[in-house]
């Protein structure tokens, strides 16, 4: 079975913004969090938030210290009122799209237009909408209503946001025919539009699709519809409990698309679930095959060979001779360090990879006792072959790690300073991870000859920070979603998506341009040309994630980390040359 996920699922900018403005506001507690109305239509998020002690107001509630975070879909001027009049600090998160609808009715009903707003009577938008028409304005979501309209000289016409296009095209031309003068605004969000013309057009490629999202979710249940007018098999479901294998087992090729209100982890589980239908029908070489590789990849044990690869290379460039220690060391000590990341993580696992917290749960004392073993292995191998140094590096990046996370300082203690915790420094995470990388597979490899510094000791530190520091910063791109609930602050939260990936692209340009002129400047020998395809290969795998080629499962690590073995294989074949 091939399944097909739509490029549009999950948030849209206003709900994602609305989640990060909560989320924020919960993680700098400051007081009691609230919000006004279910902060979007989707149960298990909600639940989400009730865990944080984030809740819905109600007219008992002290707001005299607490934030109220106004929703994405908006409230009325009065409501604004009522809760400013209580203390509540306001923090608002209204769309910028809602913002838009709310400004247009409020200028043009200031000037005797009579509004019409096509929506769903009694939706938070809806409602919230009508608060900035004088009137309150006429709400109407059929053709039938328009002729039921009273007579008015001057209309305005406007939508709820997450409306269906072509019926409110449908709507306007009635109501033109009715009302020739009558101002008509295209306030129908540009997500929405394109997620529902994406579902149209993935109808016409697939037998069946899933629309992933909650029941009362007026955007989700419109995807269901435009799915079924499209002829095809229509399987809504909030979770993936809700969906019945055995009446997708007759479908080859599956759509799955989600609501604007779906967050990310919801619809992963959605598609692996889906996805196990696909391995069933393979045959059993290739599923022992898939299951070897990913557990592999989630025990980490793919990354550490990639750990060695890297080392080896590193070696070849140094011309040192310790090139197996080096790689042991290496191994063993980033299987070691992954697997306690991965514990230390496991309440943003739980969300941004739910198969790989399960895998860790059922193994962890033997994951737990093998990291512990190892990395106690690497340390002793670094003292007794290669130098109380590495011993004594390896010591205190192992007594960093783990304090990582420990709050340094009590909360009573310095109550304006904000990082108690080395993570809580801003992207602390991305740079913490690639120096330990730099570590194992540079510095190790260098105190193993006891070799001075060197200009070709600077290019393989900038090669190793620049591949390590790359996959850092994608996968957090990755999982965004799940670290900003928990409260982490990675490089990709702190700066934003898209400015991360033109950091990364600048690091891996300028760490190209050091490979092309080292070996011309005497700094290293000639393999440097073969490592430009390392950094070649890394900027393809971000190219290809930012098309959402590779964004899910464990195809994307697999691919990510490939990158370390292929820095390996490229300096055993110019070692060989």
């Amino acid at each position: 079975m091939r399944v097909i996920l739509a490029k549009t699922a999950g948030f849209c900018m206003g709900v994602r913004r609305a989640m990060d403005i909560v989320f924020d506001a919960a993680h700098r507690k400051d007081g009691p969090v609230h919000t006004e109305g279910p902060l979007i239509h989707n149960p298990q998020v909600l639940d989400l938030l009730a865990r944080k002690g984030v809740t819905e107001i109600d007219e008992t509630s002290d707001l005299s210290s607490a934030t109220v975070v106004v929703r994405a879909h908006g409230i009325t001027p009065e409501r604004r009122r009522q809760l400013k009049e209580r203390g509540a600090r306001l923090c608002d998160a209204t769309c910028p799209h809602v913002a838009r609808v709310q400004g247009i009715l409020k200028k043009h009903t200031t000037e005797s237009y009579s509004a019409v707003i096509v929506g769903d009577k009694g939706h938070g938008e809806v409602v919230g909408l009508q608060g900035f028409a004088l009137d309150g304005g006429h709400v109407i979501s059929s053709l039938e209503e328009v002729e039921r309209l009273p007579a008015m000289e001057k209309v305005c016409v406007v939508a709820q946001t997450t409306q269906n296009r072509k019926l409110y095209e449908a709507i306007t031309d009635r109501i033109r025919q009715r009302f020739p003068d009558a101002k008509v605004f295209d306030t129908i969000c540009d997500s929405t539009s394109q997620r529902q013309d994406e579902v149209r057009s993935l109808c016409q490629s697939v037998e069946a699709m899933v629309v992933v999202g909650a029941h009362n979710s007026a955007n989700t249940t419109r995807l269901a519809q435009i799915c079924r007018e499209g002829g095809k098999p229509t399987f809504h479901v909030e979770t993936e409990d809700d969906l019945d294998l055995g009446t997708l087992r007759p479908f080859h090729v599956v759509g799955v698309t989600a609501g604007a209100s779906t967050p990310t982890w919801m619809i992963r589980r959605v598609v692996q679930k889906i996805q196990s239908l696909r391995r069933e029908r393979r045959p059993w070489a290739v599923r022992l095959a898939l299951d070897a590789t990913e557990f592999l990849i989630k025990s980490n044990i793919y990354v550490a060979a990639g750990a060695a690869a890297l080392a080896y290379a590193n070696c070849v460039l140094l011309d040192v001779q310790h090139k197996l220690v080096s790689a042991l060391v290496a191994a063993f000590y980033m299987f070691s360090m992954h697997v306690v990341n991965e514990f230390a993580d496991r309440e943003a696992q739980k969300l941004n990879d739910p198969a790989r917290a399960a895998f860790y749960e059922r193994h962890a004392w033997a994951l737990v006792s093998l990291a512990i073993g190892l990395a106690l292995v690497s340390i002793v191998i670094a003292g007794l072959v290669v130098s109380w140094i590495a011993l004594l590096l390896l010591v205190v990046a192992s007594v960093l790690g783990g304090m990582y996370r420990v709050r340094l300082l009590p909360e009573g203690l310095l109550k304006s300073l904000r990082y108690r915790r080395l993570a809580d420094m801003p992207c602390s995470r991305e740079l913490f991870l690639a120096l330990a990388w730099c570590v194992t597979a540079v510095v190790i490899p260098l105190l193993a000859e006891h070799e001075r510094l060197s200009p070709a000791f600077g290019v393989a530190l900038a090669f190793t920070f620049a591949l390590a520091f790359t996959r850092a910063a994608l996968l957090d791109i990755r999982d965004i979603q799940g670290d900003r609930i928990v409260g982490k602050e990675t490089m990709p939260i702190v700066l934003g998506k898209p400015a991360v990936k033109v950091i990364l692209a600048a690091l891996l340009l300028a760490v190209a341009a050091l490979l092309f002129f080292a070996p011309g400047l005497g700094w290293c020998s000639p393999l440097s040309y073969g490592f430009l395809a390392c950094t070649a290969y890394a900027a393809a795998y971000l190219w290809l994630y930012h098309l959402r080629l590779i964004g899910d499962g464990y195809l994307c690590e697999g691919v990510v980390d490939a990158n370390f073995l292929l820095a390996g294989l490229v300096a055993y074949v110019g070692q060989a040359w």
